[in-house]
Parts: structure tokens; sequence; C-alpha cells
């Protein structure tokens, strides 16, 4: 198994918010054997993932989970106090430690913001995927800051424009975009094939001894 870095193809939806159809068209364009898929938690690409990449895991972006949950609380304090009580989380190296201090979590932010918690609760699962895969794998794995720093750079070109005169102009600046983002990760791993082989040496179903 490979693990190169790259761009998909862009793709514009319609004005509205991009729903299951555009998010299904976008990752059908993917590699088959995907065995994990991190993103946020928007409700079209969750369907799409699970109905293009049949078997594979999906991992909520830890990142994301945080963000709302600080989202949640009120006020600037409770929102820095939420955030200090989920970041040892994520950091743990450990998969008993690392549920133990999610459970603690949730017991705090219980205690001081309940709607926070709710979310942080109901995520446990989707959040710790992550933990099926081996612990050189984690840190690239419950986030998908990669693609997010390709976003802001989309994000950045498209300030500078404001206001595009048509929408195949700006699905030209995404595509240009896109494409240069591709040529600079030509060739790159995202895991080295040292660490992808852990993966397989993981799951490799263990044989009976020979008699």
């Amino acid at each position: 198994m490979e693990a190169h870095l790259g761009a998909l193809p862009s793709w514009i939806a319609s004005r509205t918010a991009p729903g299951r159809g555009s998010w299904r068209r976008c990752a059908t364009g993917a590699r088959e054997g995907v065995q994990l898929v991190t993103s946020d938690a928007h409700e079209g690409l969750r369907q799409a993932i699970s109905k293009v990449f049949l078997g594979a895991a999906w991992q909520r972006c830890a990142v994301h989970l945080m963000r709302n949950c600080i989202a949640a609380a009120g006020s600037r304090s409770l929102k820095k106090r939420v955030a200090r009580i989920m970041e040892p989380v994520f950091r743990a190296k450990d998969v008993n430690l690392v549920r133990a201090l999610f459970h603690l979590a949730a017991k705090m932010l219980e205690k001081c913001c309940p709607k926070a918690a709710e979310i942080w609760e109901d995520a446990e699962a989707d959040a710790l995927a992550y933990l099926d895969f081996p612990v050189s794998h984690w840190k690239r794995l419950r986030t998908n800051n990669l693609q997010e720093r390709t976003n802001h750079k989309i994000k950045r070109r498209t300030k500078v424009v404001q206001v595009f005169p048509s929408q195949k102009s700006l699905m030209r600046l995404v595509g240009s975009v896109l494409a240069e983002q591709d040529e600079i990760w030509a060739g790159e791993r995202y895991f080295s094939e040292k660490v992808i082989a852990e993966l397989f040496e993981k799951r490799r179903p263990s044989l009976p001894p020979t008699p």
C-alpha cells in the first residue's frame, strides 16, 4: 500500500451548501482500499464516505471537534477553559490513557459547559477511531490539518480577487491552486514505507502454531 500525497480534482457545487451527491462525486475519484477517512462532521460528507468507502472507518477530526465544543461555550474565559480540558486527551500516546482522559474531560466539561460535554460525549467513538491504528499513525490520522492548510491557501487566493465575474473564473483559480499544491506534493509520502508496514503487521491475522 502506498501513502502518497495528492489533491483531488477541483469541483464547485451549486450556490447552496454541498450535499451528499456533490461530496460523493468528489470522493468517488479517490483510490480503492481506503481503511480510514478523516474529516469534519459535515453530514453530506459523512454520508458520501459511508457510501463510497465501504468498510472504511471514519475519524472525526479532533481539531474540528474541539472547535465545535469551544463554540458551545459562552464567554471567552469559558472557551479557554473548555480548550484546556480537551487538549491533553489527544496528546496522550497510550490507548487506555487516551480513553481515560477522554472520559475525565467529559466529566469536567459537564460541570462547566454541559452543551460542550454533550457534543464531546456523542463524538467519542468517531473521535477515537484512530486508536485502532498503530501509534506511529495517530498524529496524522486524528486531524485533517493537511487538507485544511490547502483550504486556507484557496481562501487567501480567492480573497484577493473578492468578486469573480463568473463561476468558471472561480473554478480556474481554485483549480490552479490545487494543481500547484499537487505538484508540491508530487512524490511525497504522508507515511513512510516503514510506518505503513506497521499497519499491515498490526492487522495481519495470527496463524495457528505449526504442528
